[in-house]
């Protein structure tokens, strides 16, 4: 079968590196993977005979993709990171092989019938350790949240796809690698919402919870409060503690076992407002002084140094590569 580029915009889309001489084929590989699955840049050289097969269907916004490839690795970093266009969910379920991944400095290690989650906008790296069979569904981060508010909580999380509701939703997405390629895009669209909400289920349940409840739910709330109140100039853990009518003692205790405290977790979800910003070419009128103000960092030179930190490049730079990528 010919290769049919994602880019065209096609539902269906295929590519396998027995289309090309077996000098070519790792090389091919390497770009594809940016057209499928976001940009990624390459690391290991592979045997010259090196054997990968993808399939993509689109659905909307959406991505099924079925992956096939022998042990190589990559990462995503500052550069990957700038030229990805929007920020997806990406849920990972291995069906053969063994894959590792390092997101934020954590290690998993994923072994056939465990699933994970991990995000565009964070900085990771891969592994392939022996050949992988793996399905992905890639999805807008908004699609998701819809369903999990606190998504990003379970980033990085493996779960296993072998019993309870993690059962369920691996069985689901075994049936959709039989049937989605067929289906009419009538049919189609219906199913990635019921798919992320058995995901959604799935990981309220890991822990044995049916759903938040308690300090996780008021949790949850506070940090949906502060994603919804970041360009303001007053957002304070005090002002946050009086919204939610608790003590500021007890907000910080809710914050207590998380790996960012309340204040780590305002500037951080800030400083992704003004890296979506810069990558926006419909705000590239706009300064890189002008975004991080409205964003509540009013002194350029400690936002500069921020967002190095967070992403490993300067604003400036992190602009000028995805612009140069949109050309």
């Amino acid at each position: 079968m010919a290769a049919t580029s994602p880019q065209t915009g096609a539902a269906l889309s295929e590519w396998s590196s027995t289309q090309h001489p077996m000098q070519q084929r790792y090389d091919a590989w390497a770009g594809v993977l940016g057209e499928y699955f976001l940009p990624w840049s390459v690391q290991t050289r592979a045997q010259p005979d090196f054997r990968a097969r993808v399939r993509q269907r689109r659905i909307g916004d959406a991505r099924f993709l079925r992956c096939r490839c022998e042990p190589l690795s990559g990462y995503r970093a500052a550069t990957e990171l700038a030229r990805t266009p929007g920020d997806f969910y990406n849920i990972l379920y291995v069906a053969s092989g063994a894959e590792r991944l390092r997101l934020d400095g954590r290690e998993v290690s994923l072994r056939a019938g465990q699933f994970v989650l991990w995000d565009s906008a964070r900085r990771m790296d891969f592994e392939v350790l022996r050949p992988l069979d793996k399905l992905t569904l890639m999805v807008p981060e908004a699609a998701l949240r819809a369903v999990l508010p606190n998504a990003a909580d379970y980033v990085g999380v493996a779960q296993d796809g072998r019993s309870g509701l993690g059962a369920l939703f691996a069985g689901h997405l075994r049936n959709l690698t039989r049937e989605v390629w067929t289906l009419p895009d009538s049919e189609a669209c219906g199913i990635v919402a019921p798919t992320l909400e058995l995901f959604a289920q799935s990981c309220l349940h890991r822990d044995g919870r049916r759903r938040p409840q308690g300090r996780e739910l008021l949790r949850q709330q506070v940090c949906d409060f502060i994603r919804g109140h970041l360009a303001d100039p007053e957002l304070t853990p005090a002002r946050i503690a009086a919204a939610h009518r608790i003590s500021l003692r007890y907000l910080h205790a809710l914050f207590a076992e998380q790996p960012h405290s309340v204040a780590d977790f305002v500037r951080g979800e800030r400083l992704e407002r003004c890296r979506q910003a810069l990558v926006n070419p419909a705000l590239a009128h706009y300064s890189i002084t002008e975004i991080a103000a409205h964003w509540g960092f009013d002194d350029p030179g400690h936002f500069a140094r921020l967002f190095r930190q967070r992403y490993d490049a300067s604003p400036r730079g992190y602009r000028a590569a995805s612009a140069a990528q949109s050309k």
